[in-house]
Protein backbone atom coordinates (compact mmCIF):
# COMPACT_ATOMS: atom_id res chain seq x y z
CA UNK A 1 0.00 0.00 0.00
CA UNK A 2 2.74 2.18 0.95
CA UNK A 3 4.42 1.71 -2.40
CA UNK A 4 1.43 2.15 -4.33
CA UNK A 5 0.96 5.58 -2.43
CA UNK A 6 4.81 6.49 -3.67
CA UNK A 7 4.27 5.77 -7.14
CA UNK A 8 1.08 7.97 -7.16
CA UNK A 9 3.11 10.85 -5.26
CA UNK A 10 5.55 10.13 -8.27
CA UNK A 11 3.61 10.31 -11.08
CA UNK A 12 1.67 13.83 -9.62
CA UNK A 13 5.11 15.41 -9.47
CA UNK A 14 6.07 14.39 -12.82
CA UNK A 15 3.14 15.59 -14.10
CA UNK A 16 3.73 19.03 -12.11
CA UNK A 17 6.50 19.78 -13.79
CA UNK A 18 4.91 18.92 -17.47
CA UNK A 19 2.71 21.78 -16.44
CA UNK A 20 4.91 24.19 -15.65
CA UNK A 21 7.30 23.70 -18.32
CA UNK A 22 4.31 23.93 -20.53
CA UNK A 23 2.63 26.98 -18.92
CA UNK A 24 6.28 28.64 -19.30
CA UNK A 25 6.57 27.92 -23.28
CA UNK A 26 3.16 29.85 -23.67
CA UNK A 27 3.92 32.73 -21.19
CA UNK A 28 7.34 32.90 -23.27
CA UNK A 29 6.04 33.59 -26.53
CA UNK A 30 3.19 35.83 -25.28
CA UNK A 31 6.05 37.92 -23.69
CA UNK A 32 8.13 38.00 -26.81
CA UNK A 33 12.11 38.19 -26.90
CA UNK A 34 14.00 38.07 -23.63
CA UNK A 35 15.61 40.81 -22.25
CA UNK A 36 19.02 41.61 -24.09
CA UNK A 37 17.61 40.03 -27.23
CA UNK A 38 18.06 42.31 -30.73
CA UNK A 39 15.12 42.38 -32.85
CA UNK A 40 17.25 42.34 -36.48
CA UNK A 41 14.57 43.65 -39.23
CA UNK A 42 14.15 41.05 -41.92
CA UNK A 43 14.50 42.55 -45.82
CA UNK A 44 10.92 42.16 -46.20
CA UNK A 45 10.93 44.68 -42.58
CA UNK A 46 13.57 46.63 -44.11
CA UNK A 47 13.96 46.34 -48.20
CA UNK A 48 15.82 49.05 -48.51
CA UNK A 49 18.95 46.83 -47.17
CA UNK A 50 20.26 44.07 -49.34
CA UNK A 51 22.96 43.07 -47.51
CA UNK A 52 23.49 43.08 -43.55
CA UNK A 53 25.71 46.05 -43.67
CA UNK A 54 23.97 48.25 -46.51
CA UNK A 55 21.35 50.71 -44.56
CA UNK A 56 20.04 52.84 -47.43
CA UNK A 57 20.01 53.16 -51.09
CA UNK A 58 22.40 54.00 -52.78
CA UNK A 59 23.49 57.59 -53.67
CA UNK A 60 26.75 56.33 -55.34
CA UNK A 61 27.30 57.85 -59.01
CA UNK A 62 30.68 56.15 -60.23
CA UNK A 63 31.15 52.93 -61.94
CA UNK A 64 30.45 50.24 -60.17
CA UNK A 65 32.48 47.80 -62.16
CA UNK A 66 35.61 45.88 -60.59
CA UNK A 67 38.81 47.39 -61.97
CA UNK A 68 41.55 45.21 -63.52
CA UNK A 69 44.50 44.27 -62.09
CA UNK A 70 46.99 46.85 -64.01
CA UNK A 71 44.90 49.53 -62.88
CA UNK A 72 44.87 48.29 -59.47
CA UNK A 73 48.86 48.46 -59.41
CA UNK A 74 49.04 51.97 -60.84
CA UNK A 75 46.66 53.10 -58.07
CA UNK A 76 47.66 55.29 -54.91
CA UNK A 77 46.65 56.64 -51.53
CA UNK A 78 46.59 59.40 -50.09
CA UNK A 79 47.49 58.49 -46.23
CA UNK A 80 48.57 55.25 -44.56
CA UNK A 81 45.16 53.19 -43.89
CA UNK A 82 42.87 54.77 -46.91
CA UNK A 83 41.61 52.84 -50.07
CA UNK A 84 42.94 52.77 -53.45
CA UNK A 85 42.80 55.64 -55.44
CA UNK A 86 43.17 54.55 -59.33
CA UNK A 87 43.92 56.99 -61.88
CA UNK A 88 40.78 57.73 -62.86
CA UNK A 89 40.26 58.91 -59.24
CA UNK A 90 37.96 56.08 -58.64
CA UNK A 91 38.37 55.41 -54.81
CA UNK A 92 38.58 51.42 -54.48
CA UNK A 93 38.71 48.21 -52.12
CA UNK A 94 40.97 45.70 -52.09
CA UNK A 95 39.03 43.85 -53.98
CA UNK A 96 38.97 46.91 -57.14
CA UNK A 97 35.84 47.42 -56.73
CA UNK A 98 34.46 51.00 -55.63
CA UNK A 99 33.89 51.95 -52.63
CA UNK A 100 30.23 52.63 -51.06
CA UNK A 101 28.95 55.44 -48.89
CA UNK A 102 25.57 53.19 -48.07
CA UNK A 103 27.22 51.02 -45.64
CA UNK A 104 28.07 50.75 -42.26
CA UNK A 105 31.93 52.41 -41.65
CA UNK A 106 33.16 48.98 -40.24
CA UNK A 107 32.39 47.16 -43.49
CA UNK A 108 35.02 45.98 -46.04
CA UNK A 109 33.16 48.10 -48.54
CA UNK A 110 33.25 50.97 -46.84
CA UNK A 111 35.84 54.18 -46.73
CA UNK A 112 38.84 53.34 -44.87
CA UNK A 113 39.92 55.76 -42.52
CA UNK A 114 43.93 57.00 -41.87
CA UNK A 115 45.79 56.07 -39.64
CA UNK A 116 46.45 59.57 -37.16
CA UNK A 117 48.23 62.11 -39.64
CA UNK A 118 51.16 64.35 -38.30
CA UNK A 119 50.84 67.93 -39.11
CA UNK A 120 53.17 67.71 -41.99
CA UNK A 121 51.41 65.39 -43.70
CA UNK A 122 48.43 67.44 -43.35
CA UNK A 123 49.91 70.15 -44.62
CA UNK A 124 50.85 67.86 -47.47
CA UNK A 125 47.18 66.77 -48.36
CA UNK A 126 46.18 70.10 -47.92
CA UNK A 127 47.88 71.28 -51.25
CA UNK A 128 46.04 68.52 -53.10
CA UNK A 129 43.23 69.66 -55.16
CA UNK A 130 40.86 67.07 -54.26
CA UNK A 131 41.65 67.79 -50.50
CA UNK A 132 38.25 68.96 -47.99
CA UNK A 133 39.64 70.04 -44.72
CA UNK A 134 37.54 70.38 -41.87
CA UNK A 135 38.69 71.15 -38.66
CA UNK A 136 36.12 70.80 -35.46
CA UNK A 137 36.33 71.91 -31.47
CA UNK A 138 33.70 73.11 -29.35
CA UNK A 139 32.81 76.22 -31.19
CA UNK A 140 31.97 73.73 -33.97
CA UNK A 141 32.92 72.49 -37.73
CA UNK A 142 35.38 75.11 -39.67
CA UNK A 143 34.14 75.75 -42.39
CA UNK A 144 30.63 74.45 -41.56
CA UNK A 145 29.88 73.92 -45.26
CA UNK A 146 31.99 72.86 -48.30
CA UNK A 147 31.10 72.44 -51.66
CA UNK A 148 32.10 69.39 -54.25
CA UNK A 149 31.15 67.74 -57.41
CA UNK A 150 29.34 64.79 -58.08
CA UNK A 151 31.92 61.81 -58.67
CA UNK A 152 34.37 63.59 -57.67
CA UNK A 153 37.68 62.06 -55.81
CA UNK A 154 37.16 63.65 -52.21
CA UNK A 155 40.55 63.36 -49.73
CA UNK A 156 38.46 64.25 -46.49
CA UNK A 157 40.86 65.44 -43.54
CA UNK A 158 39.30 66.05 -40.25
CA UNK A 159 40.97 67.83 -37.46
CA UNK A 160 40.33 67.72 -33.37
CA UNK A 161 41.79 71.24 -32.65
CA UNK A 162 40.54 70.92 -28.92
CA UNK A 163 41.22 67.87 -26.32
CA UNK A 164 38.19 65.85 -27.34
CA UNK A 165 36.71 63.78 -29.63
CA UNK A 166 34.31 64.79 -32.47
CA UNK A 167 32.92 62.54 -34.81
CA UNK A 168 32.05 63.67 -38.75
CA UNK A 169 28.59 62.00 -39.38
CA UNK A 170 26.32 62.91 -41.92
CA UNK A 171 22.65 62.86 -41.25
CA UNK A 172 21.40 60.87 -43.95
CA UNK A 173 22.35 57.53 -44.01
CA UNK A 174 22.95 56.38 -47.42
CA UNK A 175 26.23 58.21 -46.80
CA UNK A 176 27.01 56.89 -43.46
CA UNK A 177 29.95 55.50 -44.84
CA UNK A 178 31.69 59.11 -45.00
CA UNK A 179 31.34 59.00 -40.87
CA UNK A 180 34.68 59.77 -39.70
CA UNK A 181 36.41 60.23 -35.64
CA UNK A 182 38.97 61.78 -34.30
CA UNK A 183 40.47 62.12 -31.01
CA UNK A 184 41.66 65.57 -28.97
CA UNK A 185 44.25 66.99 -30.98
CA UNK A 186 44.29 64.33 -33.77
CA UNK A 187 44.00 64.38 -37.61
CA UNK A 188 42.81 61.45 -39.83
CA UNK A 189 41.48 61.27 -43.12
CA UNK A 190 39.21 59.17 -45.51
CA UNK A 191 38.93 59.51 -49.49
CA UNK A 192 35.52 58.99 -51.43
CA UNK A 193 34.09 59.88 -54.46
CA UNK A 194 30.96 62.47 -53.47
CA UNK A 195 27.74 61.52 -53.59
CA UNK A 196 24.83 62.22 -55.98
CA UNK A 197 23.92 66.21 -56.51
CA UNK A 198 22.03 67.44 -53.30
CA UNK A 199 22.39 69.35 -50.27
CA UNK A 200 23.36 66.96 -47.00
CA UNK A 201 23.84 67.99 -43.83
CA UNK A 202 25.80 66.63 -40.91
CA UNK A 203 26.21 66.90 -37.66
CA UNK A 204 28.95 65.79 -33.94
CA UNK A 205 27.17 62.90 -32.92
CA UNK A 206 28.87 63.00 -29.75
CA UNK A 207 26.09 63.30 -26.95
CA UNK A 208 25.60 66.92 -26.73
CA UNK A 209 27.65 68.29 -29.47
CA UNK A 210 25.49 68.83 -32.21
CA UNK A 211 22.80 70.63 -29.75
CA UNK A 212 25.72 73.60 -29.36
CA UNK A 213 26.52 73.66 -32.85
CA UNK A 214 28.53 71.61 -33.98
CA UNK A 215 26.89 70.58 -37.23
CA UNK A 216 27.54 71.76 -41.34
CA UNK A 217 26.42 70.95 -44.43
CA UNK A 218 27.84 69.33 -47.64
CA UNK A 219 26.59 70.87 -51.57
CA UNK A 220 27.10 68.79 -53.94
CA UNK A 221 26.92 70.88 -57.53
Amino acid sequence: MQANKKKILIALGIILVIAVIVLAAIQSKKSGPSAGTVNTPTQAENPATSTPDEVAPSKNVVDTATVTPEIMAAAVQVASGTNLITKDNKVVTEAGTPVKLNVLPSSSEAPKESAPISKAAVATLSTKTNSVNISVSAAGFVPNTFTVKSGQLVNFVLTSTDAFTHVFVPDDMSLIGMALGVAGNETRAKSWNAPAKGTYTFHCDIPGHASRGEVGKMIVE
